[in-house]
């Protein structure tokens, strides 16, 4: 009975005052496998831009609109533009591959006995130091935040990767007829006219009853496709406008020392390139933190051997802000762990929870 207290008092006080010893992973021999490797979050900014795109067509008769539908009012020349509907961004948290560390046992005699009791996330987020329960969180975005833009403010246009743009056809008109006539434009345009006005005769009929027949719930499918007719003939003349709404997406991964990247040019013309038109940029500025908490230089962090201490972050609060041109089309508080402090914190004899999208101690127990 002695000899199993003895024991249990021995290997207690193995735990209990086990050493451990941290260090940046390139630090670390390749076939060093007695530890731990574990990852600091950082934070990548998704930026979809809901995107409205307008296209005109002229009408192939548009030469003949003012003369014989006396408008002014049609479509002269093909055109393009865009306006931007909204600006969506999400937080996303990841593995960082510039922060990974390995913690192990300090000597040879401890690590056979040694328990460390670290959680990861599946991509090897530290959870938690010290517990020998699970220490389960999400690890999912974790801030989203959306801005409608007004038809006022500026168009803009974005790409990413690949965006997928259904081809327009323009109307066809079966000219087999006028080509064994060898009618002229004009003529074909003049013919036209006249079928516009047999449409209206017939609309006319119908609605104001001069036929005299009683075509019940027909009749307004009749009057739809007269009018549908009618429109088609019309826009030989005053052409047609189409648009549709897609996403464009940007991926940013902030740096320390860089408060402004330009994602790339927009010409309300163009669109998005890389050679005309206005910048579109983010921009961070008005960090939280700095000053009042003592950071770790690179040499300490890379080329340091820490003895019972572990690697944590304390993210930075920062103003995001999204311009195009002069124009800012989106401002919004939130957390960047990559503009925070890297610092280090006592696990001797502690329980340690982090937040794993931040790197953020959430909870200290001392033994």
């Amino acid at each position: 009975m002695k000899k199993l207290f003895l024991i249990l008092f021995v290997i207690t006080s193995l735990s209990l005052n086990a050493q451990y010893v941290t260090n940046h992973a390139k630090n670390i021999n390749s076939k060093e496998t007695d530890g731990y490797y574990y990852h600091l979050p950082r934070n990548i900014i998704r930026i979809d831009f809901e995107v409205e795109k307008e296209q005109s067509f002229k009408g192939k008769y548009s030469s003949f609109a003012k003369e014989m539908l006396n408008t002014d009012n049609y479509i002269k020349e093909n055109s393009t533009s865009f306006r931007i509907k909204s600006v969506n961004v999400n937080l996303l948290t990841e593995a960082d591959p510039d922060y990974v560390f390995f913690i192990s046992a300090a000597d040879e005699k401890t690590r056979e006995n040694l328990n460390i009791g670290i959680e990861l996330t599946a991509e090897g987020i530290i959870q938690s130091f010290g517990y020998r329960n699970n220490i389960t969180q999400s690890n999912d975005e974790s801030f989203s935040y959306k801005k409608e833009l007004d038809y006022n403010e500026r168009q803009c246009d974005y790409n990413y990767i690949s965006i997928r743009e259904d081809d327009m056809e323009d109307d066809e008109v079966d000219e087999n007829e006028a080509a064994s006539s060898k009618m002229t434009e004009k003529e074909i345009a003049s013919s036209i006219i006249e079928e516009i006005k047999n449409v209206r005769i017939a609309y006319f009929d119908l609605i104001s009853g001069y036929q005299e027949v009683n075509y019940g719930n027909t009749i307004n499918i009749m009057l739809d496709e007269l009018k549908k007719l009618e429109n088609e003939y019309l826009n030989m003349f005053l052409g047609t406008t189409s648009s549709r709404t897609f996403t464009k997406t940007f991926y940013v991964i902030p740096e320390e020392g860089k408060n402004s990247l330009v994602l790339s040019k927009f010409s309300d013309l163009e669109g998005f390139n890389n050679k005309v038109g206005d910048n579109i940029k983010i921009v961070f500025t008005d960090s939280s933190i700095g000053p009042n908490v003592n950071k770790l230089s690179n040499d300490d962090i890379e080329n340091s051997t820490h003895t019972n201490k572990l690697f944590y972050r304390n993210p930075a609060n920062v103003t995001m802000q999204v311009i195009f041109g002069e124009n800012k089309i989106f401002e919004e508080r939130v957390l960047i762990n990559q503009f925070g402090n890297v610092i280090l914190v006592p696990i001797n004899k502690m329980k340690l929870v982090f937040d794993t999208n931040t790197g953020q101690i959430l909870s200290i127990i001392k033994e």
